[in-house]
C-alpha cells in the first residue's frame, strides 16, 4: 500500500499533462505540424509498427554501450585517483575541464573521428554518462568513517581488506546514485549521437520527422525514448534496493522515490 501511495502522484501528474495538452488541441485546434492531438500520435505509432523494432534496438544497444563503457571506466579511474594522490592532482584538472565544456560540443569532432555509426554514438554517451560515475564512486570511496579506518588500523588490515570491508560496502549508495543519473545521461548522449552522425535510431528518426514536419512521429519516437529511458533506470534502482537494503531501512534517498 505504501508503494501505491508513492505511486500515483506521478501517474497523476502526467495524466494531468495529457489532459492538458488533448485540451489544448481541442480549444486551439492547432496545425497537426505544430501540435498534434494525442489520437494522431497513437495512429502514426501504430502506423509505424513494421519499422520501429530496427530503431528501437539501435538506441537501446548505443546507450547499453555507452553506459556499460561509462560505467567501467569511471568506477577503475575512481579507485585509482583515490589510492593515488599523484594521479588525483594530475588528472583532477583535466576531468574539470572535460566536465565544464558542453559534451554536445565534442560531437563533430566525435563524427569526424569515428564516422557515422554506432562508434560514435557510444562515444557520445559514454562522455556524457562517465562523470557522475566517476565522482559519485569516488566519494563513496573516500567519505568513509574514520573510527572504521582507525578499527582497520589497530587490526592491522591489508589495504584490500579495508576496501572489500569498508570501503566498497560504504561506496554503493553513492555508485547507485552515479548509476542512476548517469543511465539518464547516457540516454541522451545516445540520441545526440543519433542526431549528428546515425542512419538509424530514435534520434534519427526524431530529425526526420522534424525535417518533414511529421511532428506525430517526433512525438512517438520521443515517447519511446522515454520509455527506454524509465525502463533502464528502474532495473538500476531495483537493483539498487536489492544491494543497498540498508539505505531504504535508514530512510535514505530510495525512501523519497
Amino acid at each position: 500500500m505504501e508503494r501505491l501511495a508513492r505511486a500515483w502522484p506521478p501517474v497523476l501528474a502526467f495524466a494531468v499533462v495529457l489532459l492538458v495538452w488533448q485540451g489544448a488541441v481541442w480549444i486551439f485546434r492547432p496545425a497537426p505540424f505544430l501540435l498534434p492531438g494525442l489520437d494522431r500520435v497513437g495512429q502514426r505509432l501504430v502506423e509505424f509498427g513494421p519499422n520501429w523494432p530496427k530503431h528501437v534496438l539501435a538506441t537501446v544497444e548505443s546507450i547499453l554501450l555507452g553506459f556499460l563503457i561509462a560505467v567501467v571506466f569511471g568506477v577503475a579511474g575512481a579507485v585509482a585517483i583515490v589510492y593515488s594522490e599523484t594521479l588525483r592532482r594530475a588528472i583532477t584538472p583535466l576531468l574539470v575541464t572535460l566536465q565544464i565544456v558542453p559534451k554536445i560540443a565534442f560531437a563533430p569532432l566525435v563524427l569526424v573521428w569515428f564516422g557515422i555509426g554506432l562508434a560514435s554514438k557510444v562515444t557520445i554517451a559514454f562522455l556524457i554518462a562517465f562523470f557522475p560515475v566517476l565522482i559519485n564512486t569516488a566519494v563513496g570511496l573516500v567519505q568513509v568513517e574514520p573510527d572504521l579506518l582507525d578499527l582497520a588500523r589497530s587490526i592491522k588490515a591489508s589495504p584490500t581488506w579495508v576496501f572489500f570491508k569498508i570501503r566498497f560496502p560504504n561506496s554503493l549508495p553513492y555508485f547507485f546514485a552515479g548509476l542512476r543519473v548517469a543511465s539518464t545521461l547516457a540516454v541522451i548522449g545516445a540520441v545526440i549521437g543519433e542526431f549528428v552522425g546515425s542512419d538509424v535510431g530514435l534520434g534519427y528518426l526524431i530529425v526526420i520527422a522534424n525535417n518533414q514536419l511529421d511532428t506525430p512521429l517526433g512525438i512517438a519516437s520521443i515517447f519511446l525514448v522515454s520509455v527506454i529511458g524509465l525502463v533502464l533506470y528502474g532495473v538500476i534502482l531495483a537493483v539498487e534496493r536489492l544491494c543497498t537494503p540498508w539505505v531504504s531501512a535508514e530512510g535514505g534517498l530510495q525512501a523519497l522515490i
